[in-house]
């Protein structure tokens, strides 16, 4: 890319003036009376103090079913306390606890079954930027759960929220101001079975212990100024800016091309190290100020720090069909290890007043730190080796990546009881999400083994020997909403109008800078040496060695998007006699997405911006029934209308690797949003001691769905896009349930009350139609949809101890295999295969305001797999860890 950032920002703020610019507000912060202002956007009913329980997490489960009894919607809720308690570290492993949610690489919500691009992720109610450029949610795992109050996940569209609502949205709920001070210091420690093994490093690998990129794999400034000056690297161009084409500046511009080469940080040597064990620590401190007798002031700040690493174990294949149904393997990778070194960092600062409980402003500031050095070492074949039994390649490749995501947040809740207790509540949120990948470095060496068994590893004689590649991308997002809510009694009824604005804006500068490295000039006993060998000072700079760097950009690597959404939505909840609670209302959306390539070389606009456009302009209606027909029971119904939108990456024809899979994907530009029709049922049951149960079931016809499907690549490898299928539908049945032990055999408690069971239950089938595309003969028509999981189970049995000091929990969870990406040329679709988990966590409490707590994860040590017609595509290791960490809190 020979544009600078100079050209890339004007660029997109030009966009989004041409879609139209607006401005304006969001979602509550502080809730009306003391229990909510615990649990912002919750209506805590006086139903809470029939809840008589003791033990710590029963307690909790009893506090989040009233709050989820209370909801109009189909809603599931986490607490702090909950989170806690099964021990999971991060809002991604969180979820996967919560019915019919299972989690993907650690990252991203699957909701009933549905991929991640049915789900949306809201903070405090606003939409913030993904910094990850693959995906249109936020990775969830970037959120540590020491910055979270609760976690609320609406499985039924209701008008107050985004209309882009597919699976279920999830709002992740942060530390809210305290009524009195608390403080909290939290450290600890892990270790995972994989890190019995030496691990993988490179010059600089794992050294940035603050997540920050040291300096030595940004893209070096000889190159950027030469790129801006010449336009390329190459010698011809530069000989052409020199003067012309003539011997004596095609001799300078070589000149030139070999100092750039050694710009190059090229201390890329891999080799093996020792492992240590993971630590983290967290630290929390807040407190609240009577300013006056109805003036309060409180404050509350979380710092977090997480240093992980993990040793990789891996396989990776890709098969051509050949006649009748028998796969060829084209790659063929059974042996892939390295090491990944992460740091975390999260930090939330919150400040605010509360006038008299009537009007309360807050403010946060959240910033999230998430990155990842991977070290990788692939031995297998691809095409051109697959058929030499004494020939294999061995891959290289270092990749670095910081996600971040920054938030500033304002936040009001006003009533106003001169106007007939109307009330008001705001919010304002401008946020900034980057991934900054400074140097991705990739080489290959081929191994030849000899008759005798002596090997020699040689660098790839190519012009194409080492790939460079660096990578830039910053998003800038404005919510803002205003909600409004007015109370009117009328006979019988109690009625609550409803309604609201809410806009959003996107702009997104992405950069991608590839370059490759020509080793033909040197011979094999050279090629044979370490990597900073043979791309040393002198012998980049010499000559004979014909060494060359070329700039490889492609087309469309570059490229900038803006996004536009108005909203405004009219509701109605009522209730007659107590019984029968009413929610209606309507949602319209008026959404604007532009998504450009650029040139590589001159940064201009490739194609027709016109080609480019998705316009989106509808009504979207909500109703929902409640019928509390017994003080214990409810049943609810929901029928509604909602949108999936593809992402900015879906649309733009950019060549990408997904960090899920590793598999190359390309996007698509005539992507169409998908139409979704929800239907719900659900029967609830609540009991004073914290037992519940509910049963439901689910119905979504999807008009247009899009679906990951394979294509024909051109370097033999697996290449993915993306289509809109013709009609889709996913439907099932759900259940969840809570319940102690102690009298379920017997009158008497005893024991038994120590112990308690909880799980959920996700029965589900589903079905698309697909046409036959030019660029992908599809093997399947009708089939389920990608991402479907048949089943998901959760199960947790738990153990609190009569005088509060002991905790455990055991935990399960399951999903039944699901569709990665959809077969072509007569292979069958490609299946992720049930990854049965099994999780447990022991806390003790041996005084007040101490805690000691040890977990374990994946205790069976399943291997995740995507496989083909019986066929490995991928195969991971996740390893068994075990941590331990201990909390002071007052």
């Amino acid at each position: 890319m020979s544009c600078s950032n100079m050209t890339l920002r004007p660029l997109a703020k030009a966009i989004l003036l041409a879609l139209a610019s607006v401005s304006c507000i969001s979602q509550p912060a502080w809730a009306e009376s003391a229990e909510s202002a615990e649990a912002a956007d919750s209506n805590v009913t006086p139903s809470i103090e029939r809840i008589q329980v003791t033990g710590r997490l029963m307690s909790s489960a009893a506090i989040t079913a009233a709050e989820r009894r209370e909801q109009s919607q189909v809603t599931e809720i986490l607490d702090a306390e909950m989170i806690s308690r099964i021990g999971d570290s991060d809002v991604a492993a969180a979820l996967k606890r919560i019915t019919g949610l299972t989690l993907i690489d650690n990252k991203f919500i699957y909701v009933r079954g549905l991929g991640e691009r049915y789900s949306s992720t809201l903070l405090n109610g606003a939409m913030v930027p993904s910094p990850d450029p693959t995906r249109n949610v936020v990775p969830l795992d970037m959120f540590p759960t020491a910055i979270i109050e609760s976690l609320m996940v609406q499985k039924s569209f209701s008008v107050d929220q985004p209309a882009s609502f597919g699976g279920g949205g999830v709002n992740i709920r942060t530390l809210s101001l305290p009524r009195e001070r608390v403080f909290e210091l939290s450290l600890g420690t892990g270790y995972n079975s994989l890190n019995s093994d030496d691990g993988l490093e490179y010059a600089g690998g794992d050294d940035d212990w603050r997540g920050r990129d040291d300096g030595t794999r940004g893209l070096p400034t000889d190159i950027q100024q030469a790129l801006d000056l010449y336009g390329s690297l190459e010698t011809i161009p530069i000989a052409r800016q020199l003067g012309g084409i003539n011997a004596e500046n095609l001799a300078r511009a070589e000149t030139i091309n070999r100092e750039l080469g050694v710009a190059l940080n090229r201390e890329m040597d891999i080799e093996r190290t020792s492992i240590g064990p993971d630590m983290d620590a967290s630290l929390t401190y807040g407190d609240s100020l009577q300013l006056t007798d109805k003036l309060t002031f409180g404050a509350i700040g979380s710092f977090a720090y997480d240093r992980s690493s993990k040793n990789i174990d891996e396989q990776e294949r890709y098969y051509s069909i050949t006649s009748g149904s028998e796969l060829t393997p084209l790659v063929r990778y059974d042996d892939i290890s390295g090491t990944e070194y992460s740091t975390q960092v999260s930090s939330i600062v919150n400040f605010g007043l509360n006038y008299d409980n009537m009007h309360t402003l807050e403010s946060s500031t959240i910033y999230l730190l998430d990155t990842s050095d991977e070290v990788k070492l692939k031995v297998g074949d691809t095409i051109e080796t697959i058929n030499e039994p004494n020939r294999e390649n061995m891959d290289y490749s270092a990749r670095y990546e910081e996600r971040t995501l920054t938030a500033n947040q304002f936040r009001g809740d006003h009533h106003f009881d001169f106007l007939s207790d109307l009330n008001m509540q705001w919010q304002w949120t401008d946020a900034r999400a980057r991934r900054y990948a400074p140097g991705e470095v990739e080489y290959r060496y081929i191994r030849s083994i000899e008759d005798d068994g002596s090997q020699t590893a040689t660098l790839r004689r190519s012009d194409n020997a080492v790939q460079y590649i660096f990578g830039d991308m910053k998003d800038r997002t404005e919510n803002g909403s205003i909600d409004f809510k007015l109370p009117v009694s009328l006979a019988s009824w109690e009625l609550e109008l409803q309604g609201g604005y809410m806009y959003f804006q996107r702009s997104r500068n992405s950069e991608v800078d590839r370059f490759k490295l020509d080793s033909r000039g040197f011979d094999n006993v050279e090629l044979q040496q370490r990597f900073s060998d043979i791309f040393s000072d002198a012998n980049i700079l010499d000559p004979s060695k014909s060494f060359a760097i070329s700039d490889v950009t492609a087309q469309a690597d570059d490229y900038v998007a803006a996004q536009q959404l108005d909203a405004f939505y009219l509701g109605l909840d009522s209730m007659l006699n107590d019984t029968w609670r009413f929610t209606l209302g309507a949602r319209y959306e008026d959404f604007r997405q532009l998504a450009l390539p650029l040139s590589p070389s001159t940064g201009e606009i490739q194609g027709d911006p016109a080609d480019y456009p998705l316009l989106d302009e509808d009504w979207y209606p909500s109703a929902a029934l409640t019928w509390l027909y017994h003080p214990d029971m409810q049943l609810r119904f929901g029928l509604s209308q909602s949108v999936v939108r593809p992402d900015l990456r879906e649309v733009t024809p950019v060549l990408y690797v997904d960090p899920l899979t590793d598999f190359n994907v390309i996007g698509f530009q005539d992507l169409e949003s998908s139409k979704l029709l929800n239907a719900d049922v659900r029967w609830e049951w609540y009991l004073p001691s914290g037992n519940s149960l509910s049963i439901g079931a689910f119905y979504k016809d999807i008009d247009a769905p899009i679906e990951s499907i394979e294509i024909m690549g051109s370097d033999g490898n697996l290449l993915v896009s993306f289509r809109n299928a013709e009609e889709g539908s996913i439907y099932g049945v759900e259940t969840e349930f809570v319940r102690r032990l102690g009298g379920l055999w017997s009158t008497s408690p005893g024991w038994l009350d120590q112990f308690f069971v909880a799980g959920n239950l996700t029965l589900s089938d589903s079905d698309i139609r697909i046409e036959r595309f030019g660029a992908s003969n599809i093997t399947n028509l009708e089939r389920r949809m990608s991402g479907h999981s048949e089943y998901v189970v959760n199960a947790q049995l738990g153990f609190d101890s009569n005088n509060e000091r002991h905790s455990a929990t055991l935990s399960y969870n399951v999903f039944g295999e699901r569709i990665n990406f959809a077969g072509v040329n007569g292979k069958d679709d490609a299946f992720e295969q049930p990854f049965h988990s099994v999780d447990a966590t022991y806390s003790y409490y041996p005084v007040e305001g101490l805690s000691l707590k040890l977990a374990a994860k994946n205790l069976l040590g399943e291997r995740t797999e995507i496989l083909q017609q019986g066929e490995i595509l991928q195969g991971r290791d996740p390893g068994t860890s075990v941590s331990a960490s201990l909390t002071y809190r007052f």
